[in-house]
């Protein structure tokens, strides 16, 4: 400030001060206390102002690395998720080829059961036919030799002896009843 004083008590050096040192008091007190003023009273609203924008320039670095880490978290969990998908698929596979194994041996076994069934009946079902066959050619051997008997005995029997035959079969079928 004193240099300032010096510079303007020199009258010829008109272009850094003006000629009038009182003016040039006056000012620089006047500049003075408008500047402890804002210092005063602007200071700690600007210290406060600054102190909350770094607070929040601090929160925003802590809720972006609290996001990067939640990101990164369920990045891991969403590829552990992907490999247990994997594993999954795999197991479900081989318990699929598992059971479908199970399944087609008891198809097998069933097919084989049914196969054995089937022969038993066949087998069956030829022995009644072959036993019902022979029975109903014997039935008809038997009517059909009754019948040549009938025609050997017609021809070879003379009335008398057939009017006494039948003459006996009625006794014999009225006896019965």
């Amino acid at each position: 400030m004193n240099a300032a004083l010096l510079f303007a008590s020199e009258a010829k050096n008109q272009i850094i001060l003006p000629g009038d040192i009182n003016e040039v008091i006056w000012g620089s007190i006047g500049f003075l206390a408008v500047f402890t003023l804002i210092v005063w009273k602007g200071g700690p609203a600007i210290k406060a102002m600054w102190n909350g924008r770094i607070e929040k320039i601090a929160s925003e670095l802590d809720s972006a690395a609290a996001a990067r880490a939640a990101a990164e978290a369920k990045l891991a969990e969403v590829e552990s998720n992907i490999a247990n998908a994997d594993a999954e698929r795999q197991r479900i596979v081989s318990s699929a080829r598992t059971d479908a194994e199970t399944v087609r041996a008891q198809i097998i076994a069933r097919a084989g059961t049914d196969a054995a069934d089937i022969r038993t009946r066949g087998a069956a079902d030829v022995e009644a036919a072959k036993s019902q066959a022979t029975s109903d050619l014997q039935a008809e051997i038997g009517a059909l030799a009754i019948g040549a008997a009938e025609q050997v005995v017609t021809a070879s029997l003379d009335p008398s002896t057939q009017s006494e035959l039948i003459d006996k079969y009625i006794a014999n079928v009225g006896a019965r009843s």
